[in-house]
């Protein structure tokens, strides 16, 4: 019996380490996002940021260019709080996804972030974006979000697709060998409130319905779970990432892939947040759908460094290392994964 049992032990751990390699996200494809809060960190707290992404095994950085921050008015241009997180992340070794993000007041914006940019007037922000970074960025997002109001309003796939087609020949004239993502669309219920609201498959669909074909060399999506693990959201994101893949597919874009430019769980006290147990097993399971499947590509999570230190305050709260860089458990069950 004794003899049997070890048996059993020893073929459970092999099949466990095998699946679990199996399940592995691969390196090469790994990154973290930390939005718009890297612009406002110190050089000290970038670079601890940037040193535990490498310890994770982040080989991607995704980070914001806002342009009323850079280009305030025509022609006038101040690239060094850009240039400070890039080339922070290229001495590290990252390769760089860059959001191109924001509507100065002369080009259509009202101050706010969601207001869409006039498209000519984006086009020319994001050529000089490529001529200005050249060869240290990787990949241009355009926009994210834009199936949420609070981020283009009022929600509008044509005239979202609009900036991509402004956008997508003016970098790829300048920078051949990027990648120009579409902006990252937010997980959302089925529930469509169009100029609100809109699900990311019924956007993307009609964004192809607009013309985005051919203006885009991949499709960010941001299948947030919370406070559920990926394979038992009732909510079915990963589901709805399925369904944008179909009409890649019906599109001719079937050779392309996903990118999930955002993934995470927020720890804490506040509405929506999970235990620190919780959290490790929700970024976990989004790992493991993703390497599962064929067509996604690079996943960022959200994010490495908690933004701020009230627990109650859900934003302050999906760093899988606390504002003092100590390390949540959900660390070491990413890392875990990451081969």
């Amino acid at each position: 019996m004794m003899v049997i049992a070890l048996l059993v032990a020893v073929v459970g751990a092999l099949t466990t380490a095998t699946s679990g390699q199996a399940h592995a996200f691969p390196r090469a494809e790994f990154g973290f996002s930390e939005g718009g809060y890297s612009l406002k960190r110190s050089n000290a707290q970038l670079s601890a940021t940037y040193d535990s992404a490498s310890e994770l095994g982040a080989t991607w950085s995704r980070m914001v260019a806002y342009w009323p921050d850079i280009e305030p008015s025509p022609g006038k241009f101040d690239w060094s709080n850009t240039d400070r997180l890039v080339n922070g992340a290229k001495a590290r070794g990252f390769r760089v996804d860059i959001i191109l993000l924001g509507a100065p007041t002369w080009a259509g914006g009202n101050g706010l972030p969601g207001t869409p940019p006039n498209a000519a007037a984006f086009g020319n922000f994001a050529a000089a974006a490529a001529r200005h970074l050249g060869n240290r960025v990787d990949a241009y997002e355009i926009w994210n979000e834009p199936n949420l109001v609070n981020m283009f309003t009022p929600v509008d796939p044509a005239r979202y697709a609009s900036l991509l087609r402004a956008a997508y020949p003016r970098i790829k004239a300048i920078d051949p060998s990027s990648t120009v993502l579409s902006g990252g669309l937010a997980s959302t219920t089925a529930l469509n409130l169009g100029a609100y609201t809109t699900p990311p498959v019924e956007f993307l669909r009609q964004m192809y319905a607009a013309g985005a074909r051919g203006f885009m060399d991949a499709v960010a999506d941001h299948p947030y779970t919370f406070p559920f693990t990926a394979d038992r959201d009732p909510n079915a994101r990963w589901a709805q990432t399925a369904q944008m893949y179909d009409i890649m597919r019906a599109n001719g874009d079937g050779g392309k892939k996903i990118w999930i430019t955002e993934f995470g769980a927020p720890t804490g006290t506040g509405n929506g947040a999970v235990s620190d147990a919780a959290q490790g097993a929700i970024l976990t399971s989004a790992l493991r759908e993703g390497a599962s499947r064929p067509y996604i590509g690079p996943m960022f999570l959200h994010c490495i460094q908690d933004p701020g230190s009230n627990p109650s305050n859900v934003e302050d709260n999906f760093g899988v290392t606390r504002i003092n860089n100590s390390k949540k458990p959900a660390f070491w069950a990413v890392k875990s994964q990451i081969r």
